[in-house]
Formats: C-alpha cells, structure tokens, sequence
C-alpha cells in the first residue's frame, strides 16, 4: 500500500501525519498533493509526521525529495519534519534550504512544534 497522509489544521500550524512503507515516487506525489492542499487552503506553517513511516531511502532519493520541497512549498513560511532518530540524514533540508525553503527535519515532535509555531521576532 503506498504512502497515506492525513491533514488536520490547527492553532498556528497545519499538521499532517504520513504513514506506510518509504519509496520516493510516493513521497514525490506527496510532496505534490502537500504543495496543492496548501496553496490551496492558504497554509504557511506545516509539520510533518514521518514516525510510522516504514523503510529507509537511498542518498539520492533524499536529495531528490529536497528538491521537490524547494520547488513546490516555496510558499510555505515554515516547514518541519519529524523522522526516527535513526532515519535522520538532514539532507532534504540542506537542499530545501539552499532553494529558499525553511524546512528542519526534527526528531523530537516537541521540538518541532515549537519551532514551526515560533513567531519570527522571537
């Protein structure tokens, strides 16, 4: 089955919980419907949950995802990620961020939260 999202909005952020086995075109359509859904509703601040995700992706594939994140959540003020401990490579982000995407990948959903709600004066 391949990867499932749902979307909830909330106080100063929208959230959206993935779940299923890892494989990059699944992740590329997601980054395409997240991208729709959230130009669409108006979203600047999203997390993203990808603890029950399931299975690793290759360097490249992690490269790729962070392109996708720079070309289609441009519009996003803020973007976090929430990944295993032992799923964390920064890559994504490293690329997103050169492509003016603020996008963090945490391991700590507290963390996450706060970065993501955190006003830009503070």
């Amino acid at each position: 089955m391949p990867l499932q999202f749902t979307v909830r909005r909330l106080d100063g952020f929208t959230s959206i919980k993935v779940t299923g086995p890892a494989s990059l075109p699944d992740f590329l359509r997601l980054i395409a419907d997240i991208g729709g859904q959230t130009r669409e509703s108006g979203d600047k601040r999203v997390l993203v949950d990808l603890l029950a995700v399931a299975g690793e992706l290759k360097f490249t594939d992690h490269f790729q995802m962070g392109q996708e994140v720079g070309q289609r959540l441009r519009h996003l003020e803020r973007l976090a990620s929430v990944v295993p401990q032992d799923k964390i490579t920064r890559t994504s982000e490293k690329v997103a961020l050169t492509q003016g995407v603020q996008l963090r990948v945490f391991t700590s959903m507290n963390d996450a939260i706060q970065w993501v709600t955190q006003r830009p004066d503070s």
